[in-house]
């Protein structure tokens, strides 16, 4: 199960490429570089399309350097969904993920935030160690991909004073944010603040209690910092920090640009 909360379902949120862009533009491209124990080990690249109310993501995650001395890590991942004011309400999400001999597939479709169905691959191992799903878990819930578009309240410092339900297909798990101040980030296309939110991680079904990894996850703390976009007032990832059992797994954004 670590691999699951801490890998499959985390990292996809944790380097989220997409975003809202100005109505004038049509595209956002973004780029992660991924250090493990600050050693290179992957990158991540994303592009979002916005036309009209309507927007999409595709992303793709390979691994590099180190990592391909341990496993080979190939994976796509996309959404499509509608804007709705300041919200982004997904209507499909799909993720095709290959580490070594290991492939997991999610497609889940929603309805105004609701999971109207979610087939996986490979199912979930029911037993009695095992947490399942409840229907009543995901009537309001966002995916791994868009759920990290955050839109302030009444401030930027609001984004750090919420509660988000994230759902990937096999697991459900609640990420608690709290302030963590302004941090300076410099990439190709954004040069200035960011907002930092600590974010502590709450299994809430899909998983089993007597995960490793599980137990390890709810003992940390993740970093994200959110920069805005242009002048929509949405912000999106450029950095996060994930602790694993082998040491901090970095996300740092490298193109956060506009084309």
């Amino acid at each position: 199960m670590r691999s699951r909360l801490s890998g499959r379902f985390l990292l996809p949120a944790a380097f989220l490429g997409a975003a809202l862009v100005p109505a004038a533009a049509d595209t956002l491209s973004t780029r992660y570089d991924v250090s493990l124990i600050g050693l290179p080990v992957g990158r991540a690249e994303f592009k979002t399309e916005i036309s009209g109310n309507a927007y999409s993501v595709d992303g793709t995650l390979s691994s590099s350097g180190l990592a391909d001395l341990l496993t080979t890590i190939k994976g796509t991942s996309s959404v499509a969904g509608r804007i709705a004011g300041d919200k982004l309400f997904a209507t499909r999400y799909g993720l095709d993920y290959k580490s070594g001999k290991k492939v997991y597939k999610s497609d889940v479709a929603f309805q105004s935030g609701r999971v109207a169905s979610a087939e996986v691959q490979p199912k979930a191992k029911v037993n009695k160690d095992f947490v399942p799903v409840q229907p009543e878990q995901l009537r309001q819930v966002v995916d791994p991909l868009s759920g990290l578009m955050l839109k302030p309240v009444k401030t930027p410092d609001d984004l750090c004073t919420r509660t988000l339900p994230f759902y990937d297909g096999w697991s459900r798990v609640d990420l608690k944010f709290s302030p963590a101040g302004r941090k300076p980030i410099e990439t190709d296309g954004f040069k200035g603040e960011a907002i930092a939110c600590d974010v502590r991680i709450q299994p809430v079904s899909g998983y089993k209690v007597t995960s490793s990894g599980v137990k390890f996850i709810v003992r940390q703390t993740v970093q994200i910092w959110f920069a805005p976009i242009g002048a929509t007032g949405i912000y999106a990832p450029v950095y996060a920090r994930v602790p694993t059992q082998i040491g901090p797994l970095t996300f740092n954004a490298s193109t956060f640009a506009k084309g």
